[in-house]
């Protein structure tokens, strides 16, 4: 229920109230005048009844309720080979479908892997589809799975944030700690083993550690700390751990930032990793065969060097695709770099750029957020539209064609569409949707909702008075 539609309940009460009297006036029967006031007052105090019902289960107010931001439709679109759109078949679709949740879940976070998806639930339990060979749903099985299942956490945990890397999962819990599970054969799931698990692990922090972010490449995991420092884990033969060598390792390490740094986001690439300055500058490390360091270079680091940004430029936000990077700056615009073949940087051209260049949005178009899959790239606009652009092999574009695009274009979504998250696999990609706007239950609309159930409560109580005091008397026999 809309607080836009009530009112306009309470004017209809009104009226018909009004309506009766000028009937009775025009000649028509008692009877059935008092009998029109007994049904519009009963009419009127049912809606006083529901109102009040609306407010006190509003998950504005339920002390046990969901989220405000979680939300119960999840959409996928793109490659499905192995279930990782999670509508039951191994189909793929060119536009956005819906993830076959279970009953009553809602969700506040999303993740993509290669073939796999992850999601995190208002209860703080996590849920996982797709792909399973190596463990990354996470179930205790290897068996893949085209709808959602439960990941079998430790009891008593609750999650707060999830990423998925290419055949490996992993979880921040609310105690700040992380969670692994999936591949390890580069020691991706830093437990200071190679050992794969299909159930979760826990990552072995240093003491003291607590996690508030996480993100998952190829082989190599990542970890932002609320100190503001990054720890990494797994494969490392490109400078993606960021500790000045190319040696792997199967705990967490610290990466080698420049001193005085304090880092607020991260992401990885597949052989690369990127962090986010409280200077709202960008730090890169690893991989740079394509120019995804952004430094203007293709040669490697083992250490954070500084992105090439635009002067004056103000960054907000980061992710890393197979051998591209995206970031989103804090006027709203885009930029892009690295590998561009099939048009992943946005820019019209299919020419790689080893320095961050401007996304083509289209006109008055603000961006809240990128997301990178391996070979194509999403936006989220202010407007909780999708735009997307890059490779279009299998339907990731999610216009509804399989053909590739140089600049963003809508992804397709279902009528009246909000979205508020995205994500990118190497080859799907899906979106969270806004809840629907509940009846507002808090704020400056309060008073104003509290007052029409009252007003709705005394108008059907006094009309139903009324026909009850003013029964005519019986005739006699």
């Amino acid at each position: 229920m809309k607080m836009a539609s009530i009112p306009s309940v309470y004017v209809v009460c009104s009226e018909v109230g009004t309506m009766q009297g000028l009937s009775h006036r025009a000649g028509r029967s008692v009877r059935a005048h008092r009998a029109g006031r007994v049904v519009t007052g009963a009419f009127c105090l049912a809606l006083a009844v529901t109102l009040a019902q609306t407010l006190s289960v509003s998950p504005t107010v339920a002390q046990n309720g969901p989220s405000r931001d979680a939300s119960d439709t999840v959409l996928a679109w793109g490659d499905n080979k192995d279930g990782e759109l999670g509508d039951g078949t191994t189909t793929d679709s060119s536009t956005p479908i819906a993830v076959d949740l279970p009953a009553g879940t809602t969700i506040t976070a999303i993740a993509a892997g290669h073939d796999h998806s992850l999601a995190v639930t208002s209860a703080g339990t996590a849920l996982a589809w797709g792909n399973n060979l190596f463990g990354q749903l996470g179930d205790g099985s290897t068996t893949d799975s085209s709808t959602p299942i439960a990941v079998d956490l430790p009891a008593g945990t609750t999650v707060t944030a999830i990423a998925a890397g290419d055949d490996h999962s992993l979880a921040v819990t609310s105690a700040g700690t992380a969670l692994a599970w999936g591949d390890n054969d580069r020691g991706e799931l830093g437990d200071g083993t190679t050992t794969r698990r299909d159930t979760p692990v826990d990552v072995d922090l240093p003491a003291g550690t607590t996690v508030t972010a996480i993100a998952a490449g190829i082989g190599h995991s990542l970890a932002l700390t609320s100190a503001g420092t990054v720890l990494t884990w797994g494969l490392n033969s490109d400078g993606q751990l960021g500790d000045g060598t190319t040696t792997d390792s199967s705990t967490p390490i610290a990466v080698d930032l420049p001193a005085g740094t304090t880092v607020t986001a991260i992401a990885a690439g597949s052989l690369h990793s990127l962090a986010v300055t409280t200077a709202g500058t960008i730090l890169a490390w690893g991989n740079n065969s394509d120019g995804q360091l952004g430094d203007g270079t293709t040669t490697n680091s083992s250490t954070p060097i500084a992105v090439n940004l635009p002067a004056s430029t103000t960054i907000t936000a980061i992710d890393g695709g197979r051998d591209h990077s995206l970031a989103v700056t804090s006027a709203g615009s885009a930029l892009a770099w690295g590998d561009n073949d099939d048009g992943q940087l946005g820019d019209g051209t299919t020419t790689n750029s080893s320095t961050p260049i401007a996304v083509n949005l289209p006109a008055d178009t603000t961006v809240t957020a990128t997301t990178a899959g391996s070979l194509h790239s999403l936006a989220v606009t202010t407007a909780g539209t999708i735009l997307a652009w890059g490779n279009n092999s299998d339907g990731r574009l999610g216009d509804g064609t399989t053909t590739n695009s140089s600049t963003p274009i809508a992804v397709n979504l279902p009528a009246d569409t909000t979205v508020t998250a995205t994500t990118a696999g190497s080859a799907h990609s899906m979106a969270l949707v806004a809840p629907p706007p509940d009846l507002p239950t808090t704020g400056p609309s309060l008073p104003t909702t509290l007052t029409i159930a009252a007003l709705l409560l005394l108008t059907g109580a006094a009309l139903i008075h009324l026909a009850h005091r003013y029964r005519p008397a019986r005739r006699p026999r």
